[in-house]
């Protein structure tokens, strides 16, 4: 009788054998399926927040290694400033996806708007010498505020919206290209009538000769975060509140802070890079740049966010690993035991098998046939089952449904590793009978 006819019957016949066998694979290969479909989203999700996590390097003044002198406004370091060259090589390194310089100052923002009466109007700040007269200064709730505003080169890259305590709902970010651009809290806007395009005339000291600079609005940002969520840094943005913050083109700040020493200096610039993986390669480069006196400056690493969510991942992902591994280990075992089991119950039938003249790899591959007969159903239903678990089983491990996607490749790499699994269970479970001959066999069920 031909081979495949008889594991083909014999699978038939012992319908409840191969039926066991068939929901124990069914169910270990969904499982595999899905674990691989939750495995490979967690992957994404890690090549996703190497990029999206902020990891950056800071350039900043060292101090310790410059002199200081005295001058109308106090004691200031002589060390060198950080220049729009040094910011341009930088950059220009490979893995840095953008950057961010900023000049701090508090200036005093004004409402082009002429006052009609001789008395003070509520949102009139009519002590000011008389070249101020007729400036509308920026109120909220009837209260006179400055704003604590960043001069940036790119506002996209500062660290107020890129660890998403700010969020630009309107307009759009300051840029290098940006001459006299601002950008403000919206709800400071609303109270004042503000629009994106309308103008604001700035000046750090309204009672001093400081220059008058008109900016230009041209985004909105709200708050996302409290700053009592944050830690805060002891220096002079602990004494604003949030909606008193602003942010301008730099090149408007250094206009505005040409009569301070070192008011309209750079003293440090933040760079992001594009792989989180690669931060400590990019430094080396960065340090590497003959031009720049390191010796000047210092060179701090921001990656204690990524480090922190690429611990909690790597710890998901070893979990996923090792239940894989698990399942795998225990169903090769159970397959193994049940097919052993099978082996022996048919010592009889093996031993007819081989005093007939069949020679002992025909009998093998005849189980194994058997064994495949039924993986050939299984695996292919499992697929089709794996698609609706893999989903459900991912939320277990905080992943959205709607991510955790079972791959063709995904059903290659189990059916044919299933395959490989399958047939090394069914060669050792039939070690104990192969290796007897016939007449052993035979008398072994006298």
């Amino acid at each position: 009788m031909n081979l495949g006819i008889r594991a083909f019957l014999y699978t038939a016949r012992k319908w409840k054998k191969s039926l066991l066998l068939f929901c124990l694979l069914l169910s270990i290969t969904t499982l595999v399926l899905s674990g691989l479909a939750i495995a490979d989203a967690q992957e994404k999700q890690t090549e996703e927040m190497r990029g999206t996590t902020g990891a950056s390097f800071t350039v900043e003044r060292n101090l310790s290694t410059g002199g200081w002198t005295s001058g109308t406004y106090g004691s200031y370091s002589t060390q060198e400033f950080i220049t729009d060259e040094m910011l341009q090589e930088i950059s220009s390194i490979d893995g840095i996806s953008g950057y961010d310089a900023s000049i701090v100052s508090m200036p005093t923002l004004y409402q082009d708007q002429k006052v009609q009466s001789t008395s003070c109007p509520v949102h009139s700040f009519c002590d000011w010498n008389s070249e101020q007269q007729g400036k509308e200064k920026l109120i909220t709730n009837g209260k006179v505020h400055d704003f604590y505003t960043y001069g940036s080169v790119n506002t996209e890259y500062n660290d107020l919206f890129v660890s998403g305590r700010f969020k630009l709902v309107e307009g759009s970010h300051i840029t290098e290209d940006v001459a006299n651009g601002l950008i403000i809290n919206r709800e400071r806007a609303e109270v004042n009538d503000l629009e994106i395009g309308d103008t604001l005339e700035g000046r750090i000291d309204p009672y001093g000769e400081d220059p008058v600079i008109e900016m230009e609005i041209i985004g909105f940002f709200d708050i996302v975060a409290d700053k009592d969520d944050e830690a805060n840094m002891l220096d002079d943005s602990t004494m604003w509140d949030y909606t008193d913050y602003a942010f301008c083109s730099i090149n408007a700040m250094k206009e505005m802070a040409v009569n301070y020493e070192d008011g309209s200096k750079i003293r440090e610039a933040d760079f992001y890079v594009s792989d989180a993986v690669e931060l400590n390669n990019v430094i080396e480069e960065v340090k590497n740049i003959s031009s720049i006196n390191w010796n000047n400056f210092i060179i701090t690493a921001n990656d204690e966010v990524y480090q922190n969510i690429s611990s909690s991942l790597s710890d998901t992902e070893t979990l996923i690993t090792t239940l894989i591994v698990v399942i795998t280990v225990v169903s090769m075992v159970l397959i193994i035991l049940i097919l052993s089991m099978s082996t022996r119950s048919r010592k009889r039938e093996t031993g007819i098998l081989l005093a007939v003249g069949i020679a002992k790899p025909a009998v093998i591959l005849q189980y194994v046939l058997e064994t495949l007969l039924i993986a050939v159903v299984a695996f292919p239903l499992a697929y089709l089952s794996s698609k609706q678990v893999a989903g459900v089983l991912g939320t277990l491990f905080g992943k959205a449904s709607e991510s955790v996607i079972v791959q063709p490749e995904h059903f290659v790499l189990v059916a044919v590793g299933g395959g490989i699994l399958l047939i090394t269970a069914v060669l050792i479970s039939s070690i104990s009978a192969m290796r007897l001959k016939p007449r052993q066999i035979l008398s072994q069920m006298e």
